[in-house]
């Protein structure tokens, strides 16, 4: 049965998986497995265009192993069945990021690339700036309103809008 506490678990799975998603970019993909991370900043393209795994595919791997071991224990274990809807959450966010970070933004899916919003358009843009700089952003989903209010005041202070326009 569902119940408000397992839809609130399903969130904390959820919005934790963005806080997760950073520190593990930030501090193992850009810190010790550097060497693994370091194929999708420079092969992407390629490796996309030619449909082939690169070593970077091996984080998603990792992750869905512990997702399985944490199902297995939620499963198995007395008194851990709440980890059942934080690791929904968590599965919902990787799908979520697979959609954005292959699909629309890498093209690893090819009708996804077609799909442009504002939303997905200031998703794309934060992410080449993180490929671009090496740096910031370093999650997926919420660096982007930043960079987006960012882009949105520049984008207002622009010669070419028509409300910051001198006759």
């Amino acid at each position: 049965m569902l119940s408000l506490t397992n839809l609130f678990l399903v969130a904390v799975g959820f919005l934790g998986m963005e806080a997760i998603t950073y520190l593990v970019h930030r501090f193992v993909m850009h810190g010790a497995l550097q060497g693994l991370h370091r194929s999708h900043h420079r092969n992407a393209a390629a490796a996309f265009a030619k449909k082939t795994p690169e070593p970077n595919d091996v984080f998603p791997l990792a992750f869905s192993v512990l997702v399985i071991g944490g199902v297995s224990l939620g499963f198995n274990i007395s008194g851990a069945a709440w980890l059942l809807p934080v690791l929904v959450g968590v599965t919902v966010y990787g799908m979520v990021y697979t959609i954005i970070h292959d699909g629309i933004i890498h093209g690893r899916i090819r009708w996804m690339k077609r799909v442009q919003s504002d939303w997905s358009t200031s998703l794309d843009t934060a992410h080449r700036e993180h490929h671009r700089t090496n740096g910031e952003p370093y999650g997926m989903l919420f660096p982007s309103l930043t960079l987006r209010r960012s882009i949105t005041t520049a984008d207002s202070d622009h010669p070419t809008n028509p409300s910051t326009r001198t006759a």
